[in-house]
This record gives structure tokens, C-alpha cells and sequence, in this order.
């Protein structure tokens, strides 16, 4: 049932809702106050306010117009104090809440940088919300450029009536602004490319990026060391903003330390207490599960279909047929993965505010617990689809493969010491270095780590080793790898060989086909190989995997160097 209040209803709501208290008692505060401060309390006892709606976590209204933020717990503490009844001004955007204010339809804005234009018409009082400044962008070349050549050559997006419109403005007439009606759409515009920098608070764009699950952002530099915020009030009444002060330095250290605990971990907005939407969520993830496996079973029963009627084909037309196959699934995928993973974002952050609000001990946390790793497994698939299907572009540049193998290892090192795993290490010094993306090839060596890990279980050995030499000079090479090169080319031949259990031989020839995987249900996705084999090609290499004689497994990547080319 939807109910519609009348606008008057609705500020009566909240003035009552956010301040309690409208004929406070004579506090041990309200005692300090002079006979003429108290005067002019008894003859002002209802305080306009104007928040900027859309700068959370400092201020911020949310879905039912509750006023909500640092600024708003500072406020609610000197209400308090000085005992009189707030009012809230409903806003749409701060340049409307700056407005209110110079009109005098509004007494007092909650939080606000002082600026010499602002102060034509506001009095400010002591700051109280102190935040670092940072400039935000998508781009990756702009970590040496100077500020100033940064505001002539580039666009740059600001909040309109933000106080860095009214300083840029000033400063930098050239510079490029393009004006936002809030913090949360100068991101977008910059994370869509309409504007290169953004230059904001620290706390309000880690908000708004971990609302919008924004991925492609990334902080250049800190601006200045911080944004004070001040509480500012209409320039004809000073003795309001004494008021202010004498109420903000009688705030205890705890108050101060409670509303930055609150504030600053960032929690989530609160249209996740809404009921309705939990249940919703719980659906979509089953209907996603759903389909993914559905997908998933209809890709297997395809690819079988595909090799009973090619067997009796030749070689090249079994080629063919795989590649037209792949092509398909790839569209698939990148289908599949575009349409759920932000759903799957959104269920996760769910599900960890459940978590937080359910007793670990009571049977609803195991539910969420089993829940989780469900959407961990299905993030998993569509992270490898992903990578699967999208275009794969390199960034290549001179490598030195020994680094790549040695930086792979560290970011396993956890998983190694977990499983008490030994590593021996055979690196070949000097070797030469070959044109490639090293973070592509990182990727590969982290999944043949992974896959090692895995299956040797506790207490094995992991070894990586390194050589370069002419093609004729390798020995025990996997044939279709050596039919790739011819003698004479300098190659560089990396090995990871591990201690478990191997490869059943009926499986060794496809354990590079995409969704094949020898793992138990539910722990392999069957796209790592795939995927790497991808990479290797893509570097004009090879991977061949075998079983070694003495127990385990082997895999053999091949890269033709400089020389060799």
C-alpha cells in the first residue's frame, strides 16, 4: 500500500524525527550560557537547516528524506546542547541548499567550506569534519603531470556551487569545468570518459565508487592535506554562530571519535534494512545459480554432440569446427557474464550485511555462509567466462620472465606455507628478454600454481625451472611443440612440475577444452587452461602438459626470443 503525505506533513516529520529535543531542561551546558545568549535562544527556537542531499557519507538524505552523515550527528549533538528544534529545508542539490541560504529561507548549512564568496552572505563557524582532498581519474598517464598543466589541457568535473568550482573559477579561468549536480555523477562522468579528472573528498568517492561498483577509477594524488567543514549560518545572525562554537567545543573526544568510527568504515546505504529487497535478492541468486548451471549443462552436451559427429572428419575440419565452437560460446559468455555480474555484486554486499546482523552461532549464519560460497563459486565462473570471451589485448613490453615466474610465486606464497608446500627453484640467470605482457603471462604461471597446490595437497613440492637454448638443444619436448619452431630458433623453455597425483592418461588430451576440468563439483570452473593456453598462443608460444615417470604432473611453455624471431 502506498500512502502520500502532504509536503507540510512531511517536514513536520522530520524536524520531528531528527531533533527530540524542543524544550530541553536547563543542562549543565545550558547553565555556561549568557543571559543575553539564552534570550536570543528563547526568541529563535526553531532552526532551518539546508543539507546537501548527495554528499554521503559527510551528508546525505536518504530514500525516506531522513537527514543522515557526519554533519548530521554533529548537528543532532548541538541541537541537543542548545535545546532548540531543527527544521530541514528539502533540497535537490547543494547549489539549491547555497541558494536557501542566501535568501535566508534557510538559518544554517550543516557542513560547508569557507570561501570568500560565501562569505558575503554566511558566517562560518569553528571546522569540525576535516577530510582529504584527491583528484580521481580513469586514466593511467597522469601520474607526473603538474596540477596546473592538468586544469589547461584537461576536463575537469565539479560539483555545481562546490567550493572548487568557486577556487578553480578564480584561479585557473582556462581550466575546463564541467559541472555536476552532485560527487556521485562527477564520477560517473569521469568513469564513462565525459570528463578526465574529478577532484573530490576521500570518504565521499570511496562512497559513491563502492555504491556504483565502480572498477576503472583510481586516486591520482592527494590535492591538499584536507577539507575543513565548517557549520555556516545566515550573515545577520552572529549570535547564532557564537552559539555554534561554544556547543562544538564542549563535544567530548568520545563524541568526536563515535561519529569518525560510524562514518568513516563506511556502511552500507539503507535500502538494505528494507525486507522486500532481502528476499528479492535471495530469489536472483537462485535464478542465477539456475541459469548458470542450465548454461553450463547445455555448453557440455554441445560439445559432446559436436565430437560424435566429427570423429570420422579429418584434422583440419575438426580444427575448424572447434574454433566455430568457441566462437559461440565466447558470445555466450560475454552475454551471460554482462547481464549477472553486477546482480552478483549486489547480492554479495547483501549477503555480508546479513551476515553482520545474524548470530554466527544461530543455523541463519550457516545459511549465509553456504549462500556465499555459492555466489563465490558463481563469481568465479563468471570471472573466467569473462576472461574466456572478452578481446584479448596486450600491453607488451620488454620481460624478463624469471621476474614474472618469481613475482607469481609471491602472490601464492600464502597458499604455499597453508599447504607446507616446498618450492625449488631453477632459474636460468641471464635469461634473454622477450617481448610480452607480463601481467597476461602472470596470470597463467598463478593458475599453473593454483593447479599444482591443489592437487598435490599437503606436504609436496613445486618445481620452476628456466632455460634458453636453440630448439635442438631442449630436450624432451612434447612433439606438436617442437613442430611449431624449426631448429634453429632461440627459445626460452619454462617448467612446473609438481608431486601430485597427475593426470588421468584418458584425460591428458583434454584438459585444455573449455568447462573441462578434473576437479570435484562445485571447485573448478574448467576455463583456467583454457584460458592460459589463450594467453601462451596470443605470445606466439606453447603449453603442453604430461605426466612425468617418477608421479605428478609437468607443463612446458615455450617462447621464442628476440634472436629467434
Amino acid at each position: 500500500m502506498i500512502f502520500a503525505f502532504r509536503p507540510t506533513i512531511i517536514l513536520l516529520l522530520v524536524a520531528i524525527s531528527f531533533c527530540g529535543i524542543s524544550h530541553a531542561e536547563e543542562s549543565g551546558f545550558r547553565a555556561t550560557l549568557t543571559d543575553e545568549e539564552k534570550a536570543w535562544l528563547a526568541a529563535h527556537p526553531v532552526i532551518r537547516y539546508a543539507p546537501d542531499p548527495n554528499y554521503a557519507p559527510i551528508e546525505f538524505v536518504d530514500r525516506q528524506g531522513q537527514y543522515a552523515g557526519m554533519a548530521a550527528d554533529y548537528l543532532k549533538l548541538v541541537a541537543g546542547r542548545l535545546g532548540i528544534r531543527l527544521i530541514q529545508v528539502p533540497v535537490k542539490s547543494w547549489a539549491e541548499a547555497l541558494l536557501k541560504a542566501r535568501t535566508h529561507e534557510a538559518d544554517l548549512l550543516p557542513a560547508t567550506v569557507d570561501t570568500v564568496q560565501r562569505r558575503e552572505y554566511l558566517l562560518f563557524a569553528s571546522p569540525h569534519i576535516f577530510v582529504p582532498t584527491v583528484l580521481i581519474t580513469a586514466r593511467y598517464d597522469l601520474g607526473e603531470m603538474p596540477f596546473d598543466e592538468m586544469l589547461r589541457n584537461l576536463k575537469v568535473a565539479v560539483v555545481q556551487g562546490n567550493s572548487w568550482e568557486e577556487r578553480l573559477t578564480l584561479k585557473y579561468p582556462e581550466a575546463q569545468l564541467i559541472e555536476a549536480p552532485d560527487d556521485e555523477s562527477a564520477l560517473q562522468m569521469v568513469s564513462y570518459g565525459v570528463a578526465d579528472v574529478m577532484i573530490g573528498t576521500l570518504v565521499t568517492a570511496n562512497y559513491y565508487i563502492s555504491k556504483n561498483n565502480i572498477t576503472n577509477l583510481q586516486m591520482v594524488r592527494s590535492i591538499e592535506p584536507t577539507t575543513t567543514l565548517s557549520m555556516s549560518v545566515r550573515n545577520d545572525w552572529p549570535m547564532l554562530r557564537d552559539l555554534l562554537n561554544k556547543a562544538l567545543a564542549n563535544l567530548t573526544e568520545d563524541e568526536r571519535r563515535a561519529i569518525d568510527v560510524t562514518w568513516m568504515q563506511l556502511p552500507l546505504p539503507a535500502w538494505w534494512h528494507n525486507r522486500t529487497y532481502q528476499l528479492t535478492a535471495v530469489a536472483i541468486l537462485g535464478t542465477l545459480l539456475t541459469i548458470i548451471i542450465a548454461t553450463l549443462a547445455w555448453n557440455r552436451a554441445l560439445a559432446h554432440k559436436v565430437r560424435s559427429r566429427t570423429l570420422a572428419l579429418e584434422e583440419a575440419h575438426l580444427r575448424l569446427v572447434q574454433s566455430a565452437k568457441l566462437e559461440s560460446v565466447g558470445r555466450l559468455a560475454a552475454g551471460i557474464a554482462h547481464e549477472v555480474k553486477n546482480p552478483l555484486a549486489i547480492i554479495q554486499m547483501g549477503l555480508d550485511y546479513l551476515a553482520a546482523d545474524i548470530p554466527k552461532e544461530g543455523e541463519g549464519h550457516a545459511v549465509i555462509a553456504d549462500m556465499e560460497d555459492a555466489v563465490q563459486r558463481a563469481d568465479t565462473v563468471i570471472k573466467g567466462l569473462l576472461d574466456f570471451a572478452r578481446e584479448k589485448k596486450l600491453d607488451m613490453r620488454p620481460t624478463d620472465l624469471n621476474e614474472v615466474l618469481k613475482a607469481s610465486l609471491k602472490l601464492v606464497h600464502h597458499e604455499l606455507i597453508q599447504y607446507n608446500i616446498t618450492v625449488q627453484e631453477s632459474l636460468a640467470p641471464d635469461l634473454p628478454k622477450i617481448n610480452a605482457d607480463p601481467n597476461k603471462l602472470e596470470q597463467v604461471f598463478i593458475n599453473l600454481f593454483m593447479n599444482a597446490i591443489q592437487a598435490m595437497g599437503r606436504d609436496g613440492k613445486l618445481t620452476v625451472t628456466s632455460e634458453a637454448g636453440k630448439l635442438k638443444q631442449l630436450v624432451d619436448l612434447p612433439s606438436h611443440d617442437k613442430s611449431k619452431f624449426t631448429a634453429s630458433d632461440s627459445l626460452i623453455r619454462l617448467k612446473v612440475e609438481d608431486t601430485g597425483p597427475g593426470i588421468d592418461p584418458t584425460k591428458l588430451g583434454k584438459v585444455f577444452d573449455p568447462f573441462f576440468t578434473t576437479k570435484p563439483a562445485g571447485e573448478g570452473t574448467g576455463l583456467g587452461l583454457s584460458v592460459s593456453r589463450a594467453i601462451v598462443e596470443l605470445h606466439q608460444g606453447t603449453i603442453s602438459l604430461r605426466n612425468r615417470d617418477s608421479g605428478g604432473a609437468s607443463v612446458v611453455l615455450l617462447f621464442k626470443t628476440e634472436s629467434g624471431a
